[in-house]
C-alpha cells in the first residue's frame, strides 16, 4: 500500500516496507533554511518528447534479480536523466525495473539493459510512468543521447 501526499513543497510517501508491520513515512527534502539556507537545485531537466515511441521489454526486479514474466511498453520521452514510459501493465511506485531497448539491429547491443525506478504514475494516464534512469551502460547511453536530438 502506497499513498503520496503533497504538502507544502514536501512530497510524504507512505508505504510499506519488508519487515515492518506499519506504514513508514519517507519525505522528499529538498533543503534546509534558517541560517543555513542551502537548497539542492530544482530539477529543470527538459523531458524531449520522442517523434516515434521506442519499443522496449522490461522485468521488474526485486533485490537484483528479475520476477515476473517480460513486459512490453514503449518510451516516449526522454531527458538525460529521466524517461517517460507507456505501458499497459500496473507498475508499483519504486518499483525497479530491467529495461532492453527494442530497436533496428545495427543499433542493438548485447549491453543495452538500462536500470530505472518508477518515481512517478501519470495522474491523467494510469499507463503513463515516470522513470529516473539509474544505470545506463555506455553504449546505451549514446543511443539515448541519439534519440534525444531534433530531426
Amino acid at each position: 500500500m502506497q499513498n503520496l501526499i503533497l504538502l507544502l513543497g514536501i512530497l510524504y510517501l507512505f508505504t510499506e516496507l519488508k519487515g515492518i508491520k506499519h506504514l513508514v513515512t519517507i519525505c522528499e527534502i529538498r533543503g534546509i533554511g534558517g541560517q543555513y539556507n542551502l537548497f539542492l537545485p530544482e530539477d529543470d531537466e527538459k523531458m524531449i518528447i520522442l517523434n516515434q515511441e521506442i519499443p522496449v521489454k522490461y522485468t521488474i526486479l526485486q533485490g537484483k534479480h528479475a520476477v515476473g514474466t517480460i513486459l512490453l511498453g514503449a518510451l516516449i520521452s526522454l531527458s538525460e536523466k529521466k524517461a517517460q514510459l507507456r505501458s499497459p501493465h500496473s507498475l508499483e511506485l519504486l518499483s525497479n525495473l530491467k529495461l532492453k531497448l527494442l530497436i533496428d539491429a545495427e543499433m542493438a547491443t548485447e549491453e543495452e539493459h538500462i536500470y530505472a525506478k518508477v518515481i512517478q504514475q501519470s495522474n491523467v494516464d494510469e499507463h503513463l510512468f515516470l522513470l529516473w534512469l539509474t544505470a545506463i551502460p555506455p553504449k546505451a547511453s549514446a543511443i539515448l543521447n541519439a534519440l534525444r536530438q531534433p530531426g
